[in-house]
């Protein structure tokens, strides 16, 4: 009996250490071509076992306001959630609401952004590419913003370093088109960071969080729908 009560437990450290060295990964894809914009984020954690990906086939411009559609879907040991649709709107409105609660994070978390660089310098991103088609349908134009392309490429690629650990060399390439007009942009990067991680970080969050109800209710604002949704 003895034997089976340590084997168990011997069984539940090792998946415990398992899970809390294991990399959760983030792989992002932005496209846009001609009028077409889309986004993908997917997160696999667990070696796999938990599973979320987050897709914004469309994003619409009307007016001052980014009017976008998301399709969620998510998957836990194999067994498959329920997949939500639903349509936001980003306006001045939810600009305003997003630096309000900006303040109020700061203001209920001790120093917040110390403690949110700390983090972020976790993240390792091991690919990152960025690859832009341009064209203006003149050649000396088009020449010209090749050139701002590849200065905004390496612009894109240093900010980036600035937030999270490089390891990966950033790729990327400027393709002029002097026959025609032309605007396509591909950004495809991978990232990680250790479960333990990120459990650490998020206990390091609650010690120096000193107003919970007001830090819980600046998560739960984000970007509203739209009226006639």
């Amino acid at each position: 009996m003895a034997f089976w009560v340590i084997l168990a437990v011997a069984a539940v450290l090792s998946a415990a250490v398992l899970a809390w060295f294991s990399p959760i990964r983030f792989r992002i894809r932005y496209s846009r071509s001609g009028q077409q914009d889309q986004l993908i984020i997917i997160v696999r954690a667990l070696f796999g076992i938990v599973q979320f990906q987050s897709a914004i086939p469309s994003i619409i411009v009307q007016g001052f306001d980014i009017l976008y559609q998301q399709k969620n879907k998510s998957t836990a040991a194999g067994l498959k959630t329920k997949d939500k649709r639903d349509t936001r709107r980003i306006g001045f409105r939810t600009i305003r609401r997003m630096a309000a609660n900006y303040r109020m994070m700061l203001d209920s978390v001790r120093q917040f952004k110390t403690w949110f660089r700390s983090t972020m310098r976790k993240v390792e991103c091991t690919r990152w590419r960025l690859d832009i088609g341009i064209g203006l349908g003149d050649a000396a134009l088009t020449g010209v913003a090749a050139g701002l392309a590849w200065s905004l490429l390496g612009c894109a690629a240093a900010v980036t370093g600035q937030f999270v650990s490089l390891k990966a060399h950033p790729h990327g390439s400027v393709t002029p088109n002097y026959q025609g007009e032309e605007l396509s942009i591909v950004w495809e990067a991978d990232f990680r960071i250790r479960f333990g991680t990120v459990l650490a970080s998020l206990v390091m969050l609650g010690r120096r969080t000193v107003r919970l109800a007001k830090f819980v209710r600046a998560l739960q604002i984000g970007p509203s729908k739209p009226k006639h949704a």
